[in-house]
């Protein structure tokens, strides 16, 4: 039980519901640009390049989201999740037959259309922050050990440089100063 609590508070647990929800994304978003696009490569009669076209874009595009947001860019993952909120509500337009028709089955299926858009942006809204915490988290965890002496761990790369500024600063020197003594008696020699 406490392995698959750890694995759910975890960065990998992240990235895996982020990985599947983009997935089951791709075809939804490939209809939307296949619907919406302009470039028209049906043959024949078939639309099989257009559907191709449609469902590549859009998998690159959710390809870069998850890319933004794994690296911590939790800014543009909200960005995201709002424009892909009102793309959504634009695509299902609904809400325009409510407001033209306003019936009650009309309203219904605008409130329940505009909760799926709203599903799948929180979603992406809430992993970006969420990715972001848990890098910033590993970051803050991170230990330094020093690499001259073995000493550590230090919690952070700023404590490990005032160690090494300490207790090393001497032993840099030397050499320092023995290359500096050399020189003298190198000027010494030449006069003489």
């Amino acid at each position: 039980m406490k392995n698959i609590v750890a694995y759910l508070q975890s960065k990998e647990a992240v990235f895996h519901g982020s990985l599947c929800l983009i997935i089951l994304y791709v075809p939804h978003a490939g209809h939307l640009f296949k619907e919406l696009e302009h470039l028209d490569m049906t043959v024949s009669g078939f639309t099989l390049l257009n559907w191709i076209y449609g469902i590549a874009l859009a998998a690159v595009i959710e390809f870069l989201i998850l890319v933004f947001i794994i690296n911590g860019y939790r800014n543009t993952g909200k960005f995201y999740a709002i424009v892909s909120f009102f793309l959504n509500a634009f695509y299902y337009n609904y809400w325009f037959v409510a407001l033209q028709n306003p019936n009650h089955e009309n309203i219904k299926t605008t409130l329940i259309s505009l909760c799926i858009c709203l599903i799948h942006s929180l979603a992406v809204w809430q992993l970006s922050e969420l990715f972001y915490r848990r890098l910033n988290d590993e970051k803050d965890k991170m230990t330094e050990w020093c690499a001259e002496c073995g000493a550590g761990p230090f919690p952070n790369k700023r404590s490990l440089d005032g160690h090494i500024s300490k207790k090393h600063k001497a032993r840099k020197k030397q050499p320092v100063q023995k290359l500096n003594s050399m020189k003298k008696v190198e000027a010494v020699e030449i006069t003489n």
